[in-house]
């Protein structure tokens, strides 16, 4: 009779315990509304490093997704440049739809030159304590958007490759 009611006892338990994990498991933890800035870690930024293949005199970097960013701090450093590259900038672009691509803030000059390290930052409208509308545009934003990429271009000359590591920090 005493391991009967044992049995018993650890069977109820056990059900009881698989009865609550699958109550807890039906219903997901609640989303915070500010969910798109979630994606940054409790320390702040998120470290990224978008690819460009520069081989004459434009290209673009893999975009990055940059949704409840405020901030980027931009690093390019060029490797063994082959050839001479002149005027050369590099313009920062966002979208919001993932389609059509907005210029972000104005375009960086740089100097491409084997070994050469360019940095710069690209920061958002700061925060008012009103209301403020922007200017409508096609072609400019104020803020990040879901991605950003970065596009190279040289219009005083360009050599035959610049190879170059990009590292940006988003905030």
């Amino acid at each position: 009779m005493r391991s009967f009611r044992r049995s018993f006892v650890c069977s109820f338990c056990l059900a009881v315990l698989v009865v609550a994990l699958a109550l807890v498991a039906r219903y997901p933890a609640p989303v915070c509304a500010a969910s798109a800035s979630l994606r940054f870690p409790a320390f702040g930024y998120i470290e990224d490093n978008p690819t460009a293949t520069i081989a004459g005199s434009s290209a673009t970097t893999t975009a990055t997704a940059t949704e409840g960013a405020t901030t980027a701090q931009v690093q390019w450093v060029f490797g063994t440049v082959a050839g001479s590259y002149g005027t050369c900038t590099v313009q920062a672009k966002t979208t919001f739809d993932g389609i059509n691509w907005l210029t972000l803030g104005s375009a960086a000059s740089i100097t491409v030159t084997t070994s050469t390290v360019n940095a710069w930052e690209v920061m958002s409208q700061a925060a008012t304590t009103s209301v403020t509308t922007t200017t409508p545009s096609s072609s400019a934003a104020v803020g990040f958007g879901k991605q950003t990429e970065y596009t190279f271009s040289c219009s005083g000359g360009y050599g035959t490759a610049a190879p170059v590591t990009v590292t940006t920090i988003y905030k």
